[in-house]
């Protein structure tokens, strides 16, 4: 199937919605910020800013609206960085925060590291979702065909020992897809974010401690 996909609204607004709200409220672009919040409360993803000498990079794999973008350069220090991609343009006035306008089924996941003097990412993030369609197996197939892409970039441009959040939609090949990882990452668990509206069959998977790269991830 063609492997093209859009992007819809994550800040979809619907009634009595706290973190919509709250996100609004907080300046952020998308109530997914919380999704990424409550994982780095629980999980550390990001490191403390104190005593690091050493840069922390950052791929925001399908950045747009940017809420994942705001909330990882509070986290970060003058000399991190945090490269967005995606489609839809955003703009983002933080010296920390690059952006580049493209699709990932584009990008030449080597130019990535021109942006960090060729040294590799320590996390990639990845909340791409594809425009959905009503069609549950067409939806996840999509989604799917997203996080193959994010794995294929990921397994290209991590440094040893680095993580890697990935969101999917649940469907036939989610375990088959969690195997791909578990073959790259010493440790692989799946999450499911308070802040995910509970009809949503999308979950979260993160990846830590990034062992080596054969190439490409085929679907």
């Amino acid at each position: 199937m063609s492997r093209k996909a859009g992007r819809h609204n994550k800040n979809t607004r619907r009634p009595g919605d706290h973190f919509y709200n709250a996100a609004r409220d907080q300046g952020y672009a998308a109530r997914s910020i919380f999704k990424l919040q409550e994982i780095q409360n629980k999980y550390g993803i990001f490191p403390a800013k104190s005593g690091r000498i050493t840069p922390f990079y950052v791929l925001d794999l399908g950045c747009s609206p940017g809420s994942w973008m705001q909330f990882a350069s509070n986290l970060l220090t003058e000399k991190d960085r945090i490269i967005g991609i995606d489609i839809a343009k955003i703009n983002i006035n933080d010296p920390k925060v690059i952006f580049i306008q493209e699709s990932v089924f584009n990008m030449d996941p080597a130019a990535l590291l021109e942006h960090t003097g060729n040294r590799k990412f320590d996390l990639v993030l990845s909340d791409m979702a594809p425009k959905t369609s009503g069609i549950k197996l067409q939806d996840q197939q999509r989604s799917l065909d997203l996080c193959l892409e994010a794995l294929n970039i990921a397994s290209r441009v991590l440094r040893k020992n680095g993580s890697m959040l990935v969101k999917i939609f649940q469907g036939p090949d989610t375990a088959t897809y969690f195997d791909d990882l578990k073959k790259l990452f010493k440790n692989v668990k799946r999450i499911k974010p308070e802040s995910s509206r509970k009809e949503s069959f999308e979950m979260y998977i993160l990846a830590t401690e990034f062992l080596s790269s054969d190439g490409d991830i085929q679907s």
